[in-house]
Formats: structure tokens, sequence, C-alpha cells
């Protein structure tokens, strides 16, 4: 049986370009002095051309946008959780 590709709706992909309708600012739930926030402004300045060249090279199709795990699993760590599932 053949799939037409044309219909099939990718829903992976990471838009960070546009908000549809959440009309609601997040940061401004999460206190000043949290650790995120310094650990955010941290991440965002680093260069990550080597992590995408890692992922792309593989040449599997993602799933999730690479920073963005990497953002997660770095906040994870820091946190002293260790464990994929308890990420989850």
């Amino acid at each position: 049986m053949l799939i037409n590709k044309s219909y099939i709706k990718n829903y992976n992909e990471f838009y960070d370009d546009f908000q549809l309708i959440l009309q609601l600012n997040l940061e401004k739930l999460i206190p000043e002095d949290d650790s995120v926030l310094l650990l955010i402004h941290v991440l965002e300045g680093l260069d990550y051309r080597n992590l995408y060249k890692a992922y792309y090279l593989v040449g599997r199709k993602l799933t999730v946008e690479p920073k963005i795990m990497f953002k997660i699993i770095s906040y994870a760590y820091s946190q002293n959780i260790y464990s994929s599932r308890k990420i989850e």
C-alpha cells in the first residue's frame, strides 16, 4: 500500500518565530532569581555548530531540536536529575 506523503503533516517541526493562540508570557511565572534563567542566559551564548554537525552527520530525522534538547538535559543535570525517565 502506497502512502501519499503530501497529506502527512510533520508535527515534530520546531517553530521559534511565532506563537499561535497562547498569549501568556511564561517567563513572568518564573521568579527572577531562579537558576533556570541563569542557565538559559549562559546557554544562549554557546556556539551550537558542532552539536548540529553531530546530529546531521547521523542522517536521522530529528524529533526535537538539538539546541532545545541540550537545554533540557543541561537543566536536569544541574538539578541532579540524571535518569531520562525522570527528565520526562
